[in-house]
């Protein structure tokens, strides 16, 4: 490993298979000048894209329709990760005839191929189930047939899946495999004729876990798996082996000594948000909020009131957040945070709530946990967010988690201390990797951590005050 450069890779393998499989085509050699692949927490699927300096006139030859299987296998050479995608072609795009008119380049677009699949199809559908059942559901029906469920972690079978969260193998794709995190109770609803991606949007919306509250349920994929999980999955019991370790440095030395410092070095660093935003904390309802709830069946309403003061949301660290890592004083909080200025939203009600007497109503559908909670968590967990470029890394996906080495941010010296607010654990939620104009494999990451979250290994203050009800 001394001698690799971080930013080195290749294509191991490369072919363009046609829908009748009657024509397949290497183009791993001199074919492909550009690559980018996008992954996030926020996206149903992740995408892709290679740039083909056609020579030989595959283009039209083959030719490409847009509707050919891609099989990559790409290696990076900092960690010798290898990542194998099957996609499907779906788009050709920038076409441009090269300057001595012996070629062309253009755009490749792909997608995993069992996304593509799903997205042809429409759903309608009723269900009287719980959320999790919907998905499987969904996902057999739409993607892939599942295979045997298991409750541990498929790269580590000595660790239990947090929250008894089920992973299945893809029975047509076995290196493939789909996350589904349990949900409590039973929902009623009707999924109006939507694409399976826009359906599991729909579902995941439903989905209640009271031992996980921030209620962040949501669908994505990375190269390896789909998810159906909140963020505590992520975060809760991530040993430090897991971790993904990096540290910020415009400059290092370049020496066969220092390679892991190389892999694991961020060059380039975008502090999006540092949690310093208080009118729209004020306005947001993060700290503060009510829900009316209008019952259709009964006639009357009722106000429900949010403290933020008083939530259960776990940290960075997987333990219950400390109110002392909040940017706001609780002083401040206090004084500016109150019932009068909350922010209100409003819920119409056709269900049951919990305790009440057996009826023919729906059960309790959680809808005001579910608006409270989402509202101020996603608020909280983006309110210290950063952009960061690094070389490489080919082995990080959305929903790790990294631990940050940032120093202070003092202009007078080179300061060696951490920063408090800025060092610690972050949730990676998206990234992207591109091949830039000199070849070199780039990746860009956006994490995101719960306030001002401390460091790991910083001692922790007693959390027991704010361990309240909602």
């Amino acid at each position: 490993m001394a001698d690799t450069n971080p930013a080195s890779f290749e294509f191991i393998s490369a072919t363009l298979t046609s829908y009748d499989e009657q024509t397949v085509k290497d183009i791993s050699s001199n074919f492909i000048g550009g690559f980018e692949l996008n992954q996030s927490m926020d996206m149903t699927s992740y995408n892709g894209a290679l740039t083909i300096l056609d020579t030989v006139g595959l283009l039209e030859s083959m030719p490409i329709r847009g509707e050919e299987i891609l099989d990559l296998v790409i290696k990076s050479f900092d960690l010798n990760t290898e990542v194998k995608i099957k996609g499907f072609i779906h788009k050709v795009s920038d076409i441009v005839p090269t300057q001595s008119s012996n070629g062309v380049m253009y755009k490749l677009h792909f997608v995993s191929y069992e996304t593509f699949k799903a997205t042809t199809r429409r759903v309608i559908q009723a269900y009287t189930d719980s959320v999790e059942n919907m998905v499987k559901d969904l996902f057999e029906n739409n993607y892939s047939r599942l295979d045997n469920e298991i409750t541990v972690d498929p790269k580590n079978d000595t660790r239990v899946l947090p929250y008894n969260t089920k992973h299945y193998s893809l029975i047509d794709n076995p290196d493939r495999g789909l996350f589904i995190q349990r949900t409590n109770g039973t929902s009623n609803l009707v999924i109006p004729r939507l694409i399976p991606p826009e359906a599991m949007y729909f579902v995941a919306s439903r989905g209640y876990n009271p031992d996980t509250p921030s209620q962040t349920f949501r669908f994505f994929e990375t190269v390896d798996s789909y998810y159906f999980c909140t963020d505590e999955f992520f975060i809760k019991g991530v040993s430090d082996k897991d971790l993904i370790n990096l540290f910020y440095a415009p400059v290092i030395d370049y020496t066969p000594e220092s390679m892991m410092s190389q892999i694991n070095r961020i060059e380039s660093l975008q502090i999006m948000s540092k949690g310093i935003d208080t009118s729209t904390d004020l306005f947001s309802g993060s700290y503060r909020n009510e829900v009316v709830e209008i019952d259709l069946i009964r006639k009357k309403f009722e106000h429900k009131k949010f403290n933020f003061d008083n939530a259960k949301y776990i940290d960075m660290t997987g333990d219950v957040r400390n109110l002392e890592t909040n940017p706001h004083t609780k002083q401040f909080r206090n004084d500016y945070f109150r019932e009068d200025n909350a922010k209100r939203f409003m819920i119409f009600k056709n269900y049951q709530s919990t305790g009440d007497n057996p009826s023919t109503l729906n059960n309790d559908m959680h809808f005001t946990d579910i608006v409270q909670n989402r509202v101020s968590y996603y608020h909280h967990l983006n309110g210290t967010s950063l952009i960061a470029t690094l070389k490489g890394r080919l082995d990080i996906k959305p929903g790790m988690i990294a631990n940050l080495d940032i120093k202070k941010l003092e202009g007078v010296s080179n300061s060696v201390v951490d920063n408090d607010t800025l060092s610690g654990r972050y949730l990676i939620q998206s990234i992207s990797h591109v091949l830039s104009e000199d070849g070199s494999l780039l990746a860009s990451l956006k994490m995101a951590k719960f306030d001002w979250s401390a460091p790991a290994n910083q001692t922790q203050p007693d959390t027991s005050a704010s361990a309240g009800d909602n």
